[in-house]
């Protein structure tokens, strides 16, 4: 069986705070900092507002599920999905989705564990490198 491997592509954007103090202003700030999606990206938006309700529920969610609750082309749906994955943000069990973790902050969690191992080899490799070997 070969391993399907995602590269990682991980993006942390700096945004000003939102000016208002509350739930759908705190979570599109963390959606725009993460990169997931343009300002104007309302389908990416969208299905990411779907894994935070569905994670605060303890259930992952489908492709179709997706579909039915924003009308727009599987294939709409599975880019953003695939986007999603290579973020580190959510992973796939079987037929549904779920946010990396089990909720958004533990997702948070592992998106900066893996930044942090990242950048630990990144530093061994620029050693190795500058010791001329």
């Amino acid at each position: 069986m070969v391993q399907r491997r995602y590269v990682k592509q991980i993006v942390i954007r700096y945004i000003m705070l939102p000016q208002e103090d509350n739930y759908d202003a705190e979570l599109n700030w963390i959606f725009q900092c993460l990169g997931l999606g343009g300002e104007t990206d309302e389908i990416a938006r969208a299905i990411f507002h779907e894994f935070v309700k569905a994670s605060r529920e303890n259930k992952g969610i489908s492709s179709r599920d997706l579909m039915e609750k924003i009308p727009v082309t599987q294939a709409a749906i599975v880019y953003h999905l695939n986007t999603f994955i290579r973020s580190g943000l959510i992973i796939k069990q079987g037929r549904d989705y779920y946010l990396r973790g089990g909720s958004l902050e533990h997702a948070l969690d592992e998106i900066e564990n893996d930044m942090l191992r990242r950048m630990t080899r990144l530093k061994e490799m620029a050693k190795k490198i500058d010791e001329g070997r």
